[in-house]
Parts: C-alpha cells; structure tokens; sequence
C-alpha cells in the first residue's frame, strides 16, 4: 500500500467539501458510494467535520481548517441539548455518543490549535458523559428513551452499557487531562473494567450489550442489538473492543487493558474469512448471502496500529496492512465523481429478532453501504501507517 492511497482520499476529501458546503453527509451511503447530505442531529455528526481535521492535520492547508470551521455553530448547538433547540432543528438528544461527536471534532480542534470555545464544548460534553455514569453498577448509561419505545424497552435501557462505549471514553480522560478533576479518570477506568469483565468473554469475543439492574448494579446479561444473536460477536463491536481497549493502555499504561485488547485482536484475526473479510457477525452462517463490514475493518485496523505503537510487535503492523489492503482490492468506492464515500460494502443490523435463522440472518437495516464513520476510520488508519507525526484525536 503506497502513500497515493492518502493523496487519493485527500482529493476526494476537497472535492467532497465542495459539494457538502457545511452540511453532513448521510450516516449511511449507497451501494454506489454516492452520498446525500442530510440535516444534523445524529451520532454521526462528528465524523464528516473530523475528516476536514485529519486533513488538516497532515498538510496544515488553512483551507480544510476554514472548512471545518462551518460546523463548530451547529456543534455549540448540539452540546447545549437544549429541548426547544433539538425540537427546532430534529437534533436528538446527547447520550454516551458525545465522544463520537465532540471528541473526533472540538477537542480534535483544540489539541491542533489551543481555542476557549473548542475546549469549552469538549468540557461540556465531557460533563455529559459523566452525568450518565451508573455508581451502583461501575458503568456508563447507553441510550436514552426513543419515540415508540415500549415500557420494558425504557426499562431495559435504563441498565444498559454498549461496546461502542469504548471509544467514547478517551473523552474522559482527555478532560481528566484539561482539568486535573479526578472524577473524569475515576468514571472512565471504572467503566473499562466492567466492560472488561462483563462484555469481553473468555475466548476474547465481545458481547454489543450488557445489561444491569440499574438500582442495584447487579449484572443481568449481554445482548445484542446489530449482531447475529445474544452469544454471538458483532465484527464491529469486536472492533470497537479492539481499538478501545488498546486506547484505554494508552491513557492508564494498565496491564490488564493491553492484554484485553491483545486478546481481542487474536479473536479478530483468527475469525475473519478466508479471503481476509469481516463479516457483519462472526457466528453468523458463513454462505453467500453473509454481508461484509468494512467499516469493522476500518477500526480494527486503527486498533492493530495502536497495539504497534505501544507494544512494537511487528505482527499488528502486518494485519493492520493486510487489513488495509484487502480494503484497498475489494473495498474501495470508485473515484470521483461516481462515489463521494471512500468505502463500500459497509453493514449496519440487523436488530436481532427472535424468528427462524431467515429472518434473523437476513432481517438486517442495511448492507452494503458507504457508511461515513467507516471512511473517517480507514482514513486514520492510512495517516497512522505513512505518517506517523500527524498528530490524531486520541495524542494528548
């Protein structure tokens, strides 16, 4: 894999900010790779505006920085979750996400270029994250209550922490980092570990979900909401795991979270596909109809990246290439102008469902997709490997 593969995003990167002009591409793409805009007020909301940064941080053209500067009003916005506001404009309300959005883009921002307001919506949204903290049960509170919700549902989520929580938390830690304020690290490791001793299981395969009795922190069982069904493992939850894990060594240089994500990454690497692939779920029947995410393989190759970094084992550099690499054969959205996105073949679902295995297989919300927080990740991922001195979200 050569240095044009970042060149090659870096145009699209340009081409794509012209077409957007301060508004966000959809969460989800086309089988084409062709990509609409869309209104904010998602969990996405960060990933398109981070890819304006990662781009800047590697050439510095003030061009991407003016870009980016579009979208800080709509996130000032955002982070106030304000209800007449997010009835006004359709945003939804924050939950665990805020790292996704306000880590990937303020503190981002703040890290390149030392700014009050950045820091300041960092800050906020780090008070958020910690607000949704479970004493009773060590962890942090996933989702709110959505319209349509039933009442066993509301229940449910009350108890309810998700892998993709993983990278959300260097948010706390980065605010530990800004203000010294302890109760951001204590929060932030205490989540880790119960996601270590709840979520990841012995073989080193990872539950989405794990649920608690929200009151008395007593564990009740995982979950799944994307995967297969509740005993299997979601690729990209496994790496969510993977990179997480390996971020939270970064943060704590604790042992026992370097060796969780070894663990996860051992798993990855011994299940994927024959042909180097991940599919949707790693338990799901492997036949022809088994829907690839390359939006895992995105992560994962971040998380292979940050296990080389820290531990300089030749052997992370290399499925993090090979990971990369079979992205770049049978991955890669066609160039512009006939696909925005920069990948295809990401899936997202399926809610589980309780049904014959045709249903549940093939029940999912979409595949093959271009799907914006793959493209974010597959483009950190190209930065890490050929420039190692760009400075990324998660280097403070």
């Amino acid at each position: 894999m050569s240095t044009n593969s970042v060149q090659q995003l870096l145009t699209k990167l340009y081409r794509n900010s012209l077409i957007f002009q301060g508004v966000l591409p959809r969460p989800l793409g086309s089988v084409k790779g062709k990509i609409a805009t869309f209104q904010p007020g998602h969990w996405t909301d960060g990933f398109w505006p981070a890819m304006l940064l990662l781009g800047y941080s590697y050439g510095k053209d003030p061009v991407l920085w003016d870009e980016f500067q579009r979208y800080v009003p709509m996130l000032a916005e955002r982070v106030a979750d304000d209800p007449e506001i997010n009835q006004m404009k359709g945003y939804l309300a924050l939950d665990h996400d805020v790292g996704f959005i306000f880590h990937l883009t303020c503190v981002y921002k703040d890290l390149l270029e030392p700014d009050e307001e950045s820091q300041a919506i960092g800050l906020k949204a780090a008070e958020s994250l910690l607000s949704r903290y479970n004493e009773a049960g060590a962890f942090l509170k996933a989702w709110n209550d959505w319209e349509g919700d039933t009442p066993e549902s509301r229940l449910d989520k009350q108890g309810k922490m998700i892998i993709d929580s993983l990278i959300n938390v260097p948010l706390l830690f980065w605010a530990f980092h800004r203000t010294g304020k302890v109760e951001f690290q204590r929060a932030a490791e205490r989540h880790v570990e119960t996601v270590q001793k709840y979520i990841v299981r012995h073989d080193g395969s990872t539950y989405h979900t794990y649920n608690f009795d929200p009151l008395s922190g007593e564990p009740l069982g995982g979950r799944t909401g994307q995967g297969y069904d509740h005993e299997s493992c979601w690729s990209r939850g496994q790496a969510w795991a993977l990179y997480g894990f390996a971020l939270a060594y970064r943060y704590t240089r604790r042992k026992d979270f370097l060796d969780t994500a070894i663990k996860c990454a051992d798993y990855w690497v011994t299940s994927l596909l024959p042909s180097g692939d991940a599919p949707w779920d790693f338990n799901a029947p492997r036949n022809e109809r088994l829907p690839i995410d390359s939006s895992a393989m995105s992560i994962a190759a971040c998380g292979m990246l940050e296990l080389w970094k820290f531990t300089g084992e030749q052997r992370f550099q290399d499925m993090a290439i090979a990971d990369l690499n079979r992205l770049q054969a049978a991955h890669l959205a066609p160039a512009f102008p006939q696909a925005e996105a920069f990948l295809l073949h990401g899936t997202v679902g399926p809610a589980y469902q309780r049904g014959s295995e045709e249903e549940r297989m093939f029940n999912y919300v979409h595949a093959n997709q271009s799907l914006i927080y793959g493209d974010y990740f597959y483009f950190e991922a190209l930065l890490r490997l050929h420039n190692p001195d760009v400075l990324l979200p998660w280097d403070f």
